[in-house]
């Protein structure tokens, strides 16, 4: 069972991540703080990561130095510089908000 680190500072997110990856052992985090604190005491075979909100940039740093593999979540999927951005700084996939329902494919 994968399991994975879900970073978001909408609860109504994280639960609606949690059921769609039912077959994975979720640990969700709404606060930036605390998914540092599990990137780096806790092995994940991957993290999601709001971009907005819980400084999902500098969280996405803390999982490349820890080797998680991160796809990035975001509302703003229109913003060419977020996407960018994301991949740049290491991202494997950008996910926007209104594609959640189709999570497995990202």
């Amino acid at each position: 069972m994968n399991k994975v680190l879900v970073v978001d500072d909408e609860n109504d997110i994280l639960d609606t991540v949690e059921d769609l990856l039912h077959m994975c052992d979720v640990t969700k985090c709404s606060k930036f703080e605390d998914a540092k604190m599990h990137l780096e005491d806790q092995d994940f075979d991957f993290a999601i990561l709001d971009i907005m909100g819980v400084k999902g940039y500098e969280l996405l740093e803390v999982a490349n130095k820890c080797g998680i593999t991160a796809v990035m979540l975001t509302a703003h999927a229109k913003s060419l510089d977020n996407i960018i951005k994301s991949y740049k700084s290491g991202a494997a996939s950008f996910l926007p908000k209104e594609k959640l329902t189709d999570i497995e494919i990202f």
